[in-house]
């Protein structure tokens, strides 16, 4: 994966990304930089499935939250 990077190039519709707004979104960010790391070599799959666990959880308990009317 040596030399291969992204670029951004433009922003469109541009506003700020809140946990309130936009819990699903970070979420997959989180998860997707988790395997990211994982594949590059810098977690292990133990550490990645505990930090993935970790992720889960609290995602799960912001959804009960979210049900719930209560600001996480």
């Amino acid at each position: 994966m040596a030399g291969r990077y992204a670029a951004l190039e433009r922003i469109e519709h541009n506003r700020k990304i809140t946990r309130q707004t936009d819990g699903l979104f970070l979420y997959r960010l989180q998860g997707g930089l988790l395997l990211a790391l994982k594949e590059q070599g810098r977690l292990d799959e133990a550490q990645y499935r505990c930090a993935q666990d970790r992720l889960d959880r609290q995602h799960r308990a912001w959804l009960q939250q979210q049900r719930k009317g209560e600001t996480p």
